[in-house]
């Protein structure tokens, strides 16, 4: 329809006022055109002004992973025992990134690995500071849905679990609706762990209603949100290295068990990947190569 629209109108100003009346009219219209609209957090405040970074984000519209942003795996990682990441349980259809949790076994699968797959996509890149978004539908399984930040070395691991999520358990009905928000920090030489979380409780199971996550991080702080709601808020004491970007699924038999035989797995089903940074801190490097390759 735009480019009927503007045919039309170029026939008008050809006739009516030549080709010199058709060059201004085209140039007044390129004038008048407005800047592409890019999309702003979902109603945390203080952050109306930070930039919107196409190269990083991602609205999964195509028929396939963008390489060139993700991985369709882990690659340092091939999951937690027994469920092992399959590249196959990952697609990107109907305008959607899903990640897949099955109730099955692979041939040859290495030691320790059975009954479950599931499945990884990390970030090509490593960003340090933004703010995060994701709008989502968690699996309604017991296999894991998270969302997280991540980067180890060999001194220390750091890591930022945005939300990781239950979506289903056969004796305790709080876990579909628990939406755990976790920072880890590691320093490896002195076996020091520093771990907290808060938890942030639905009214409705996880799954059965579509989640805007939020995560603001700062030199200064660390912010989560759902659905544009202050969760939890922490002064940001060691999260300061670049990381990479993840959404996995995972068995967690030492946590909240793994899934009963009724429950055959699910799909993590994810719209869009949106990032942002502080217009303040654009003299810091915030897009770093992945060397976890």
């Amino acid at each position: 329809m735009k480019k009927q629209s503007l045919l039309r109108k170029q026939s008008h100003a050809l006739c009516s006022l030549g080709l010199v009346g058709l060059l201004a009219a085209t140039s007044v219209a390129c004038s008048q055109q407005a800047e592409p609209e890019r999309p702003m957090p979902v109603a945390p405040e203080g952050t109306e002004r930070w930039v919107y970074n196409e190269a990083i984000s991602d609205e999964f519209e195509g028929t396939s992973l963008d390489t060139a942003k993700w991985f369709d795996h882990n690659p340092s990682w091939i999951g937690r025992q027994p469920s092992l990441f399959r590249p196959e349980n990952v697609r990107v259809e109907d305008g959607m990134l899903i990640l897949t949790g099955r109730r099955e076994e692979v041939k040859d699968a290495p030691e320790g690995y059975h009954t479950f797959t599931t499945a990884a996509v990390q970030s090509t890149h490593k960003v340090l500071y933004g703010f995060f978004e994701i709008r989502c539908r968690p699996m309604r399984s017991a296999l894991s849905s998270a969302f997280w930040l991540y980067i180890s070395d060999s001194l220390k691991q750091e890591e930022i679990d945005i939300f990781e999520i239950c979506g289903r358990h056969e004796t305790d009905s709080t876990y579909p609706r628990t939406y755990f928000a976790t920072s880890h920090y590691i320093l490896k030489p002195q076996n020091v762990q520093i771990s907290d979380h808060v938890t942030h409780m639905s009214d409705v199971p996880w799954p059965d209603r579509t989640i805007v996550a939020g995560f603001k991080w700062t030199r200064d702080e660390l912010v989560w949100y759902v659905d544009g709601k202050e969760i939890r808020r922490r002064k940001n004491d060691y999260w300061h290295s670049p990381e990479t970007i993840n959404f996995d699924s995972e068995a967690f038999p030492t946590w909240w068990g793994l899934p009963g035989e009724q429950d055959q797995g699910g799909e993590f089903q994810i719209e869009y990947f949106r990032y942002w940074t502080d217009p303040k801190s654009m003299d810091e490097l915030t897009i770093f190569e992945n060397d976890m390759k």
